[in-house]
């Protein structure tokens, strides 16, 4: 049923609504303009209306310009159409089309601009009541259906209260149709989609909607055929189907069979029909140029142009709507602020920078200005963008007070990144930008800079320029927080850089190759690694090698196990030996019997004085004994070999055998054994002393330590040889008699030795250090079992009983010292350190840091030194200040004990402290009056000067002058008197020095300048050494008055000196023989004449020794002022009682010198190296540095440049350096014939250096970092020269005077030559890269090119690895001038093409990895601090020629996308087309050959296509046209739709 109410019958009308089929009506009407009429191309399908309430009284008002029609029903019957009519009443009386239980809104209204389709058709009821006329005929048959279809009428707008404001916005253009068109409907079924009526639409399936075409209506495109003029359409007019010229009348079947009965037929057929098929497709082409351009800017207002972002930010609104007008005054920062503010999304925020750049760049091209203005205008430009969009990124990352941070945060950088992946930053510039931040990022802003690099990071790692300062700066933070006190705070931030760090090890170790950075981060790194992670420690130790062949040290083969060996076990003779160092040189080398010939070799060298190098053996080889070394078996086998016949070396053997066999290191009777398999010991003399070391050993173990048949097989064996062993026997119980009546230990009542006066201990210690090491032992032993037992019974006692006193104590170390048995000393050291008696301890403590490398060697030092550190602790509270004496010791020892520098502070502070503030309590200072009363008072100066001191604590400068003067006066007239006065003198003197030491120092100072030309004065070892022992005077006090820039020189001096030259320091002293004295103070020991106690002397050794470790510059220049002094005085004839003329004092200088030169061998050169001295000055140096070469050369010994490179091997190695600089130093500079004295010493010494490489002697090499840099200079010009001659070259032949393997040994010996020189570092300035080294690099690559395959094998394996070494030699240091960058480029040119080609040769048979590896490596580091021109030169031409990423790598360029486009055209050949196809096929049907594919084919030509980035839009112009993208739609061959 319907309710629809019969004809006639007035419609009852609801209330305060509107006309019920009115609305339907209508809504009908708007639906089927939206689903019938296609939508506008041009026109946004969502529009904006202006609703406004209707009055609800007349529904007829609710349509704006409605007016009421007249007539019949009938006639309104039939002015519908009857198809129309049931689909609109249908859908009008749906009962989704309005429900009467819900309110208007205005959402429910029609819009007032959207007319309806249906025109007159629609009833409109009138507000009258209308009645049915019974006499009305009745109603005509429908009229068939209009040819047109009605066209929407726009309706008048009705005026309202409140009137639509008029949209001012500008609108496109719209093709309006003539009105007399004839429109057609079309049903389109594939695209339409039927809508149920639960969505809006009528009930049921109605079909497709019609659409309306218009006939004969073409508007005005330019594409038509009809708009094309053409002559014959001018005067024939256009038609659709050209008339047909003639008809058919035959059947073309005799035509084409003829053609396709053959066996290509088929082909033909199908060639035939595929041309046709694309020349139709050609013809479909969109062949109109493109009419795209950026759209424009246009001026608004500032409310315009917000609201236009409003509009932006609203996705709804089309682009291409507004780009109609985009505002000027948007660009820059404020573009991504507003972007920011408005959260405009990112694709439409991109769109609007390109809009904004596109005008910005075009607008440099319109300013009339050359290419070049252009393309710089450009490029800066394009760099301030960069930076806006930097600013803009930094500024709302660190804007933490921000509201909304997190999603402004998010927004800046999704935006940024949008930005840079379409190529619209400067990407260097940006990436430049991002690498610096994050090296110099606070740690506070590291998270996020890490965060930002993050999304870079393939980018920034697949570039060498920003890869390597990107790692760099991560494990540079890593390192610091890793170190950092607040760790535990930081440790999130290390766990993600520890994350990242271990990751890029494996996914880019080519960037941390960088040697420089990695050999200071390495062990961090390491210690990061995550434990059992094979994988990556793997890659950790890769990398690790990769640098290492980087560093110039590493460069040559390593050093021989035996020069590194030596070089660690002399480092014991500088500084303590460490617990590690005997792990480490075991680790050294594999071949362990040639590691034990060397620890043996250095320990009996004579090269190596002291007794520190037995001990610190014997520890090694107790410990390799431990690991499975046959420690008897090495040292017999040292024996059996070694036939030196130096009484040194032997006793260094027999001593380190003593220590091995009390140790049950060294088997006797495996030794026993030995000598009886060499025939035993049947002659007398091999019993000697000065017998073979192999048999006299025999008579040096130490029998104390043998068991009774061990002595009884030993003493059986020396028996044959005619040495009595009762009479050793005999000998060593006199020893011990005679040691205990020296010490006042009891004897038997009716021994003779007690009938004679004791010995005094001094003789009896020279007497032992004569004596064998046997008798050495077995006193050593006696005196450690006695003191022994005593300090046993003690603590039995409980701590009762007598001590050791301090003279006792004296005596047993100076007899132990002197027998050189310090394994028992150090033993009864252990038994004393729990004693209280403070100068017995004082001792220990001093005993100690006269042999600390010996203590440390045996490990004691620290057990020693912590036991009398605790020993004060207890005596400091027990005894107050008389604990001073061991304090004052132990501030010495904790000096030198290494870890221990906070506690030594801390001791020297307690005793300056103790110093203060015993002597003097009082505060206030001394008064002028009381000084002039000191000079005045002739009473106890002692007294006098104790009350004034004892009333202040602070001393002005006049006054502490006078007082200085006074007591030093006093003091010079009791030299040669009063001892005790002069040590009362000098104990004021040092309690002067604690009120104002800086000053004290410098007025004693100018008094030793006075000393030291004063006559009349007792020697200077008779006045030093007290004021040393009291602390009033330091040793480096007396060397500052032995230097030759010291002042204080009279006139006198000045008058003595050579005319022409300054005045010289020995000219003054060479009467008083100050210098000679004052080198003899720091070399002799000090005569022990009741001035000085014992203890003082054995203080002062210690001192002397301080001395020499502390200040070897300023003895240096001692020695070599006492030398010229001399020297001087022998020439003035004065010659009475020179000290160096004692032949002792000349022994202990050359010992002195032996100790500077091991700690310090090119400082000793050029401290010696006298630029104008006398002569005889020269001849004693020349003396000494020879004596220290040769021990057996007396004065007339000369030696010359073979000689000293003969004698080189490890441990004449430095001695041969002084030597050699000495003999390269010209003497006479200033003389006429320097010059060419220099030259033919230098030629002299290049000959000889040749020769030694031709001998393959190359153990000198380590000298050459002595030598003067014009000497090393020239030397590595030489070596350089010859090494590159030796290089093959595809223009010259090989040699034919030596073959392949003695050119490649030379070769190597000279590469050996450069690396010292150049590790050295004394050539003066860093080597730098020179053009020849680099075109020998070129000839390398043109060998391994060329097609001759016998020539690269010694290339790939041996030439080219030896001028890789050489290369990276001089790499390693950058020079900034533009003739260095250019010779760096020219090699990694080289490089370049050295890795592609070692790509070509790798194959089967022939591995180049490791080479190209190599390579890469060095190109790395040459490429490294690059000139950017230089860099950008290589680009240029290694750009077109390759794409490998490891080049693009090393060069730092990446190819931008679109930078490599080209444009293909196809152009027509010049010439005839080919005919050889024959007429038949040439001729079918008369079509054209290229149907047939028979034509010549066209040539491509290629040129390149400049990609505008900034143009690539996703939304076209606003003007409409066939070709209006971006991008030329004919690059793409587009067609367009049929």
């Amino acid at each position: 049923m319907t309710s629809r109410p019969p004809l006639g019958v007035q419609q009852r009308q609801p209330s305060r609504k509107l006309s019920g089929p009115s609305l339907s009506q209508r809504q009908a009407a708007a639906a089927r303009q939206r689903t019938y009429l296609p939508p506008s191309p041009i026109r946004k399908e969502t529009t904006f209306h202006d609703f406004s309430p209707s009055e609800p009284s007349d529904g007829t008002q609710n349509r704006p310009g409605a007016q009421r029609r007249g007539g019949s029903r009938l006639k309104l019957e039939l002015s519908h159409d009857p198809a129309d009519a049931v689909s609109y009443a249908s859908i009008s009386e749906s009962p989704n089309t309005i429900d009467s239980s819900k309110p208007f809104t205005p959402s429910r209204i029609m819009p007032p601009t959207d007319s309806s389709d249906l025109g007159d058709m629609s009833p409109h009821l009138s507000t009258r009541a209308q009645t049915v006329d019974p006499d009305a005929p009745l109603p005509m048959p429908p009229r068939r259906q209009r040819f047109t279809a009605d066209l929407p009428r726009r309706e008048v707008p009705s005026s309202t209260a409140n009137p639509v404001r008029k949209d001012s916005r500008p609108k496109p253009y719209t093709v309006e149709v003539p009105s007399i068109a004839p429109r057609y409907y079309t049903h389109d079924k594939s695209d339409f989609q039927p809508k149920s009526a639960l969505a809006g639409g009528a009930a049921g399936n109605l079909g497709p909607p019609p659409s309306v075409g218009y006939a004969d209506f073409f508007p005005w495109t330019g594409n038509h055929p009809e708009d094309q003029f053409s002559e014959n359409a001018i005067r024939q007019g256009y038609f659709d189907k050209a008339p047909v010229a003639q008809t058919e009348t035959s059947s073309a079947k005799g035509i084409l069979f003829a053609a396709l009965k053959h066996k290509s037929g088929l082909n033909v057929l199908s060639s035939v029909f595929t041309n046709v098929i694309g020349e139709r497709r050609h013809g479909g082409q969109i062949r109109a140029p493109s009419t795209f351009k950026p759209p424009p800017r246009v001026t608004l207002t500032d409310t315009k142009r917000e609201v236009w972002m409003k509009d932006l930010a609203n996705p709804a609104i089309s682009l291409r709507r507004l780009s109609r007008t985009i505002p000027h005054g948007i660009r820059g920062k404020i573009l991504l602020e507003q972007c920011l503010n408005k959260n405009v999304p990112t694709e439409r925020a991109v769109w609007l920078a390109k809009c904004v750049g596109a005008n910005e760049i075009r607008a440099f091209k319109r300013k009339g200005v050359s290419g070049s203005l252009v393309i710089g205008g450009e490029a800066k430009w394009h760099k301030d963008w960069t930076v806006f969009v930097e600013q803009f990124v930094e500024n709302v990352v660190f804007g933490f007070e921000e509201d909304e941070w997190k999603l402004k945060v998010g927004y800046a950088i999704r935006l940024a990144t949008h930005l840079y992946s379409e190529n619209l930053l400067d990407r260097e510039h940006y990436m430049e930008w991002l690498v610096s931040n994050l090296e110099n990022t606070q740690q506070s802003r590291l998270p996020m800079w890490m965060l930002l690099t993050e999304i870079y990071w393939k980018d920034l790692l697949r570039l060498r320029k920003y890869g390597r300062r990107l790692i760099t700066a991560l494990i540079s933070h890593h390192h610091v927080i890793q170190s950092h006190p607040d760790k535990d705070v930081l440790l999130q931030l290390l766990s993600k850089l520890t994350t990242l760090v271990n990751n890029l090890i494996l996914s880019s170790p080519e960037n941390f190759v960088s040697p420089g950075v990695w050999s200071k981060y390495r062990d961090t790194l390491k210690a990061s690694l995550p434990p059992g992670d094979q994988i990556r420690f793997n890659a950790f130790v890769t990398i690790n090698y990769r640098n290492e062949q980087l560093v110039a040290s590493a460069n040559r083969s390593q050093p021989a196990t035996r020069h590194i060996l030596v070089r660690l076990l002399d480092g014991t003779l500088q500084s303590p030996m460490s617990d590690e160092l005997t792990a480490q040189c075991w680790g050294l080398s594999k071949d362990k019997p040639s590691l034990v010939k060397a620890l043996l070799e250095w320990c009996t060298s004579l090269y190596r004085p002291g007794l520190a190098k037995i001990f610190v053996t014997s520890r090694m080889l107790q410990h390799w004994g431990a690991l499975g070394m046959d420690v008897t078996m090495a040292v017999l086998d040292f024996l059996d070999a070694d036939g030196s016949g130096e009484q040194g070396r032997k006793n260094a053997l027999y001593h380190l055998v003593c220590e091995l066999v009390r140790s049950g290191n060294f088997s006797v009777p495996r030794y026993v054994q030995w000598l009886m398999a060499r025939g035993g010991v049947t002659n007398p003399h091999d019993v000697l002393p000065n017998g073979p070391g192999g048999t006299r050993l025999l008579v040096e173990l130490p029998t104390n330590a043998l068991a009774e048949s061990q002595k009884s097989i030993r003493g059986g064996m020396l028996r044959r040889a005619s040495f009595s062993v009762e009479d050793e026997t005999r000998d060593a119980e006199l020893a011990i008699k005679y040691l205990r009546h020296s010490l006042g230990l009891p004897l038997e009542m009716d021994d003779p030795i007690l009938q004679r006066k004791p010995l005094h201990i001094n003789k009896l210690s020279k007497r032992i250090a004569l004596s064998s090491r046997s008798l050495k032992a077995e006193i050593g032993t006696w005196l450690r079992d006695g003191l022994a037992v005593n300090s046993e019974q003690k603590e039995k006692d409980g701590g009762r009983g007598p001590e050791l006193s301090p003279a006792m104590f004296n005596a047993v170390r100076t007899v132990l010292e002197a027998a050189e048995d310090f394994s028992m000393l150090s033993e009864i050291l252990k038994s004393l350190a729990t004693q209280s008696n403070v100068e017995t301890l004082a001792a220990i403590a001093d005993t100690v840091s006269r042999h600390f490398f010996v203590f440390s060697a045996l490990g004691i030092a620290r057990t020693l030194f912590a036991s009398l550190h605790k020993r004060l602790k207890v005596v400091g509270r027990e005894q107050g200040v008389g604990a001073r004496p061991l304090l004052a010791s132990l501030v010495g020892l904790a000096s030198r004990i290494p870890g221990q520098e906070e506690l030594a502070a801390q001791l020297q502070q307690d005793l300056t402290l103790n110093d203060r503030h015993n002597p003097v309590d009082a505060c206030s200072p001394v008064s002028d009056s009381m000084a002039l009363r000191l000079q005045d008072d002739d009473v106890s100066l002692h007294e006098e000067i104790e009350k004034l001191l004892a009333s202040g604590t602070s001393l002005d400068r006049p006054t502490m002058d006078r007082l200085f003067q006074t007591v030093v006066q006093r003091l010079q007239i009791c030299w040669g008197k009063a001892d005790d006065k002069q040590r009362a003198y000098s104990g004021l003197l040092t309690r002067l020095r604690i009120f104002d030491t800086q000053h004290f120092d410098a007025i004693m100072t100018k008094w030793l300048m006075y000393l030291r030309t004063l006559g009349n004065r007792p020697s200077v070892l008779r006045i030093f050494p007290l004021l040393v022992s009291v602390g009033c005077l330091g040793m480096p006090t007396i060397l500052s008055t032995t230097s030759e820039t010291s002042g204080g020189q009279s006139a006198a001096a000045t008058r003595l000196a050579p005319h022409g030259s300054g005045p010289q320091v020995f000219h003054i002293t060479y009467r008083t023989r100050y210098m000679q004295e004052a080198l003899q103070l720091f070399m002799a020991p000090i005569p022990q004449d009741g001035l000085l106690a014992p203890e003082e002397c054995y203080r002062f050794s210690i001192l002397q020794d301080q001395a020499c470790r502390e200040n070897p510059k300023e003895l240096l220049g001692l020695v070599r002022v006492a030398l010229a002094e001399y020297s001087y005085s022998r020439t003035q004839n004065d010659t009475e009682n020179l000290p160096l003329d004692n032949p002792d004092i000349q022994s202990r200088l050359l010992g002195l010198v032996q100790q500077l030169v091991l700690k310090d061998a090119t400082g000793v050169a050029r401290a010696l190296v006298v630029k104008s001295p006398d002569a005889h000055v020269g001849n004693w140096i020349n003396f000494m540095t020879t004596k220290l070469l040769i021990p057996a050369a007396d004065g007339q010994t000369h030696v010359t440049f073979d000689q000293v490179l003969e004698l080189t091997n490890e441990f004449t190695l430095p001695f041969c350096q002084v030597k050699l600089s000495i003999s390269l130093a010209s003497n006479d500079q200033n003389s006429p014939e320097a010059a060419d004295r220099q030259q033919s010493l230098l030629e002299l010494f290049a000959n000889a250096m040749d020769k030694a490489i031709d001998a393959r002697n190359i153990s000198w090499i380590g000298m050459l970092s002595c030598l003067s840099p014009e000497i090393t200079h020239h030397l590595k010009n030489r070596a350089q020269m010859r090494f590159l001659d030796l290089l093959p070259s595809p223009r010259n032949p090989p040699p034919i005077d030596r073959t392949l393997e003695q050119s490649l040994q030379m070769a190597e010996n000279l590469l050996s030559v450069v690396d010292a020189i150049i590790r050295g570092g004394s050539m003066g300035r860093p080597p730098q890269l020179v053009p020849s080294m680099i075109d020998k690099f070129a000839d390398l690559w043109e060998i391994l090119a060329l097609a001759d395959a016998d020539a690269k094998p010694p290339v790939l394996n041996h030439w080219l690895p030896f001028l890789l070494n050489f290369i990276t030699l001089h790499a390693q240091t950058f020079d900034t001038s533009k003739p260095s960058n250019e010779v760096r480029a020219k090699a990694l040119i080289v490089c370049a093409g050295l890795i592609q080609e070692l790509d070509t040769l790798h194959g089967p048979g022939v591995d180049t990895r490791a080479l190209s590896s190599r390579i890469f490596d060095l190109a790395c580091l040459l490429a490294d601090n690059l000139a950017e021109e230089s860099r950008a030169m290589c680009v240029r031409a290694l750009k077109d020629t390759t794409s490998d990423p490891r080049l693009r790598y090393i060069f730092s360029f990446s190819a931008t996308p679109g930078e490599n486009l080209l444009l293909s055209h196809k152009d027509k050949p010049a010439g005839p087309p080919n005919r050889a196809a024959g007429p038949l096929i040439g001729g079918l049907l008369g079509t054209p050959a290229a149907l047939w594919g028979q034509d010549r084919p066209a040539l491509e030509r290629l040129s390149v296509f400049h990609l505008r980035r900034w143009e690539i839009l996703s939304e076209p112009t606003p003007n409409v046209g066939e070709n209006d993208t971006a991008l030329s739609l004919g690059l793409f061959e587009a067609r367009k739709m049929q």
